[in-house]
């Protein structure tokens, strides 16, 4: 992960769009997050469960 560009979130916005949450963040109506994400093509919408822990003993 690393940012892509930097600003007041209203230009962010503008310029990137308004997505703000993908799995496994929580729904953005709940956190409000200061954050535009520009998603992976591998990326699952909040929600989403299909996801899995691949190797638990790392965590």
């Amino acid at each position: 992960l690393r940012a892509l560009d930097f600003g007041p979130i209203d230009e962010l916005r503008k310029k990137h769009g308004e997505l703000a949450a993908v799995a496994p963040l929580p729904r953005a109506h709940f956190t409000k997050p200061n954050i535009v994400i520009k998603p992976n093509a591998n990326s699952r919408p909040t929600g989403d469960t299909t996801g899995y822990l691949a190797n638990p003993k790392e965590v």
